[in-house]
């Protein structure tokens, strides 16, 4: 996008600001702007928050995705939707996926053919830090209730694990939303952020797999792998810890950590007989995915 500078009075340089951007930020005549000068840019922001984002969407071809596709109207920031359905069906998945995942929305009218949905509750930026912590908090949490269950073989507590991957998404899908609504100033990197926040929920996914997987067959687990689970939080919260409070040394140390467990980790694989064989391949990749991780660290930070 280009622009010409104009000159006016002789003295006064005017650059015009996108049409687009004004609409979205509702700026008004005579309202103040804020300019920062960094380098050879000149960057222009406003406090106001950007006015609501559309969608008219045909998903009447979706069934078992349809759920998928709403939870991308939310992430992706929209406010409001008019979302077109065919069958019954569709519209009951509509409305149990409304109830279960897409906070703060609601279904404002309702015809044969389409649903007008939209987000009642503002999506306050501000809270994106809190939610991202909470996010790494409840993960670390995850953990230590898995453990404990896994140890007593507690199937309620292996139901709760699995049902707390819920409250995983659902925070996960809160950051993915601030990101993508557009409210970004406050926010470094904001890409890889929106990484970062995919691999926590999959993190939270890999535990409740692993949760399920105890459940279906019955798995308790033995010293090794409780060891393991430790170890592998710890890690994480090594993580998260670098994450609000970088340094190269924590993050060296990060990485002598991690190559030594996964060591561990082969070695106890390749014993066949053991009995926590499936635990083993998942806590591997549980810790492969935290370790995906540190690219998104050092982007951030360096």
């Amino acid at each position: 996008m280009k622009r010409s500078v104009i000159l006016m009075g002789g003295k006064t340089f005017v650059l015009s600001l996108p049409a687009a951007w004004i609409k979205k930020y509702q700026i008004q005549k005579g309202e103040e702007l804020d300019l920062e000068e960094k380098d050879n840019a000149i960057i222009v922001r406003t406090d106001n928050k950007p006015f609501g984002k559309e969608l008219d969407i045909d998903f009447s071809v979706l069934d078992l995705m349809l759920n998928r596709g709403l939870g991308a109207i939310y992430k992706a920031g929209y406010t409001k939707a008019k979302i077109h359905f065919q069958t019954k069906e569709q519209l009951q998945k509509i409305e149990e996926t409304l109830q279960r995942t897409l906070i703060g929305f609601e279904i404002t009218k309702q015809e044969k053919n389409y649903v007008l949905i939209e987000s009642l509750a503002e999506i306050k930026a501000e809270e994106f830090a809190a939610s991202l912590k909470r996010l790494f908090y409840s993960l670390e949490m995850m953990n230590e209730e898995l453990t404990q269950a896994l140890v007593s073989g507690d199937l309620l507590a292996l139901q709760k694990v699995v049902a707390k991957d819920g409250q995983i998404n659902r925070l996960a899908d809160f950051c993915r939303r601030v990101i993508n609504s557009g409210q970004i100033q406050f926010l470094h990197r904001p890409a890889v952020l929106y990484y970062l926040v995919e691999q926590l929920e999959r993190i939270g996914d890999i535990y409740k797999n692993i949760a399920q997987l105890a459940i279906d067959k019955k798995i308790i687990s033995g010293a090794s792998s409780q060891k393991l689970f430790a170890e592998i939080n710890t890690i994480f919260i090594q993580y998260r810890t670098l994450f609000f409070k970088f340094d190269l040394v924590g993050f060296e140390d990060f990485g002598k950590k991690f190559y030594d467990l996964r060591k561990k980790i082969d070695t106890l694989q390749s014993q066949k007989q053991n009995k926590e064989l499936d635990l083993f391949y998942h806590q591997k990749y549980l810790l492969e995915t935290i370790i995906d991780m540190n690219g998104a660290l050092l982007t951030l930070n360096i």
